[in-house]
């Protein structure tokens, strides 16, 4: 994966988290103003885990992570290498035998994303990008980032902006415990 930001962020004040994005590229899709990458960082943060300064969440907030990264990224389904699907929990074939292009007709994945983890096939569904932002609306309250047009940043270092962010409730700020670093390949953008 290649990130695109190296993100850095105080420790979370109630239901606000400031901090800064810096593109580890200078040549970039600038930085989004819309709520959608304020909802990225905070997921990415999550997901990157606690090595670099993040705390846990609760059942309910992972729940509701993991559904958020399903509909940007598009849910999977485990299946046999013939493309059948599996039961829950197991590598046995699902009767009655369907073939998931068939049970899911008109939710694959247009880009026909499949792979193998955890010992089995899966292939993904469609990702669902227009639910994705309006939760992000609901999520992030507001979301503010201003460009750093200071002129003494290194030319190495490339363009950097400091955020501001406030969330509908303070529980998708429960892992920003104290400052943390992370990286993201997270724009803020959506695929139309």
């Amino acid at each position: 994966m290649t990130y695109i930001f190296d993100v850095f962020t105080g420790a979370r004040r109630g239901t606000t988290l400031t901090g800064s994005v810096q593109y580890r590229d200078p040549d970039n899709y600038g930085f989004s103003q819309g709520p959608v990458f304020g909802l990225q960082l905070i997921m990415d943060a999550w997901k990157e885990g606690g090595d670099f300064g993040a705390g846990p969440v609760s059942a309910a907030t992972e729940a509701e992570f993991n559904e958020l990264f399903e509909l940007y990224l598009g849910p999977t389904v485990r299946v046999d290498e013939e493309g059948y699907l599996l039961e829950e929990g197991s590598t046995q074939v699902r009767i009655p035998r369907v073939k998931a292009k068939e049970f899911y007709q008109g939710q694959l994945d247009p880009h026909g994303g499949r792979g193998f983890s955890d010992g089995t096939h899966y292939i993904c569904l469609a990702p669902r990008w227009g639910d994705f932002a309006r939760r992000a609306e609901e999520i992030i309250v507001s979301w503010e980032i201003r460009e750093d047009d200071s002129t003494d940043l290194d030319e190495d270092e490339g363009t950097s902006a400091d955020f501001t962010l406030e969330v509908s409730d303070p529980r998708y700020l429960d892992h920003f415990t104290k400052n943390t670093y992370f990286q993201t390949a997270f724009t803020g953008h959506l695929p139309s």
